[in-house]
């Protein structure tokens, strides 16, 4: 093993420019969600050039390109593909602002290697390239009219690819992502919150606010009342459930002489595990149509498919901390990190034992125009290296490869309980 490490570290270096490149070029092809036409070419292009099989109308935009013999132990390399829309003044323009042009480039040249090197060939087993379109949660109407007409089951890359069965033959999940650390270079262990997207439409009767308001039914006040029952439901969670309820009232009809007969209210709801995310989502319902009723209004709530909170494998993260330890040592790695944001890999950890390691190498904001790559050693060169050593690892080791066995069932609750789907 030590052997083959050495000589992926070699392999690793003598690609290094060409890596970098491919990298940049990524970074300079920034699409939203479902839009990522010219980076679906260029990633078709580049298997297509080295021998490698794929397919590349996945969910609209997704490709997946697999190497191996097709039975044995299946690893998938998972990359997000979209960019942001970052606003200007008057004007908006794309932009890799969270860096996913970063793990597409290193997980797609990592297949590549591991199919030059006869690393899988050798070793037995099956590993799989799949880029997931649409992982930041904007650009809505334009995906739920793709929605309406069909092309697609959810507003997600990867929630639409678990509905049509794309990840129904993997055992694990390998992804990445870039973190704002300046100090050290790796994260591992990481935790994202779940969110769900809430809409509390109250609806009363208009009347004559001076003259006759008696027979109205104020559908603001029925709002207001809201907000302070949600004020308190946020002290029935611990802390450590990260429960965060923010509402604003969004609309509200009317006009200063006439009683509002609609008010909405908007919020995300998050929580930091499944089960405190579904009974805070379970009583925000309550709380709006107790309150309606309190006041003799009616309350309409619409529900938004969000994402589930990411719960790492512990066995995965364990073989990508020692290879980050041969890299920078513990003061240059940092463990298990709460954290208030959210992704879709979240849906696949669910299903799947799943890792999203982080990197450092950007300064600037995320999500913004100040974004940069500054550390392209780390960022391309160290993530490949620790991607293709845990490869070896799995397919070495028949003791480290984990799996859920309850897959198909958990796959069930979830098209059910969380997409709402049948399929």
């Amino acid at each position: 093993m030590e052997k083959d490490y050495r000589y992926i570290e070699r392999l690793i270096r003598e690609h290094g420019e060409e890596l970098i490149a491919f990298g940049r070029r990524l970074f300079a092809c920034p699409e939203p969600g479902f839009k990522e036409v010219k980076s679906n070419e260029i990633l078709t292009s580049f298997f297509l050039k080295n021998g490698i099989a794929c397919r590349n109308d996945l969910s609209l935009t997704g490709i997946r390109a697999d190497i191996g013999s097709g039975a044995g132990y299946h690893i998938a390399l998972v990359a997000d593909m979209d960019a942001l829309l970052v606003k200007e003044g008057e004007k908006s323009y794309p932009i890799h602002s969270c860096g996913h042009s970063i793990q597409t480039a290193v997980m797609a040249y990592v297949l590549k290697l591991l199919k030059e090197s006869g690393i899988v060939e050798r070793l037995g087993g099956t590993v799989s390239f799949i880029a997931t379109p649409a992982e930041e949660f904007i650009d809505l109407d334009f995906r739920e009219e793709l929605v309406r007409q069909g092309r697609i089951v959810s507003c997600s890359g990867k929630q639409d690819m678990i509905a049509h069965g794309v990840f129904d033959d993997i055992d694990c999940v390998l992804s990445m992502h870039i973190n704002g650390d300046t100090d050290t270079l790796f994260d591992v262990g990481s935790t994202l919150t779940g969110f769900m997207v809430k809409k509390a439409v109250f609806q009363g009767r208009a009347a004559h606010s001076g003259a006759a308001p008696h027979l109205g039914r104020n559908a603001l006040h029925g709002a207001s009342l809201f907000l302070d029952a949600l004020a308190y439901l946020k002290d029935r969670f611990p802390v450590e459930a990260g429960v965060q309820i923010h509402p604003v009232l969004s609309s509200c009809s009317g006009s200063m002489n006439v009683i509002p007969d609609e008010a909405v209210l908007e919020s995300y709801v998050r929580a930091n595990t499944l089960e405190d995310l579904m009974e805070a989502g379970e009583q925000f319902d309550r709380c709006a149509i107790h309150c309606a009723q309190a006041l003799g209004l009616e309350c309409r709530i619409e529900n938004r498919t969000g994402y589930m909170p990411l719960r790492q494998s512990d066995g995965l993260n364990r073989l990508i901390a020692q290879h980050m330890l041969e890299i920078g040592g513990e003061e240059k790695l940092v463990r298990n990190v709460v954290s208030g944001a959210s992704g879709d890999i979240g849906d696949l950890a669910y299903l799947l034992p799943t890792v999203q390691f982080g990197f450092s190498g950007m300064r600037g904001r995320f999500h913004s125009g100040e974004f940069e790559i500054i550390d392209e050693e780390n960022a391309y060169l160290h993530t490949a290296q620790i991607v293709m050593k845990t490869v070896c690892d799995l397919l070495s080791h028949e003791e480290l490869q984990v799996r859920n066995v309850d897959y198909a069932e958990r796959k069930a609750f979830y098209l059910k309980n969380w997409l709402r789907q049948s399929l």
